[in-house]
């Protein structure tokens, strides 16, 4: 193997692994989105769910008799 044809390896090999760290980087930004999302998603349901909370809560006092909370 001829000293060009071991820099043109190498040279393509560079490249190749810059590719891939560039597919990467793509990749970990996505999944930073993803997970942003996720979390949103986390808090409105929480909210929705301390809503309702607080309706079953009402209609317990309204009554004289609270149930049972669940704790978690």
């Amino acid at each position: 193997m001829s000293a060009g044809e071991k820099a043109f390896g190498l040279i393509k090999t560079v490249f190749t692994v810059k590719d891939q760290i560039e597919a990467m980087g793509r990749d970990i930004t996505a999944l930073g989105e993803r997970v942003t999302r996720l979390t949103e998603s986390h808090v409105s349901l929480r909210e929705r769910v301390s809503r309702i909370e607080g309706l079953i809560e009402g209609a317990a006092m309204a009554r004289n008799t609270l149930p049972p909370r669940i704790e978690g």
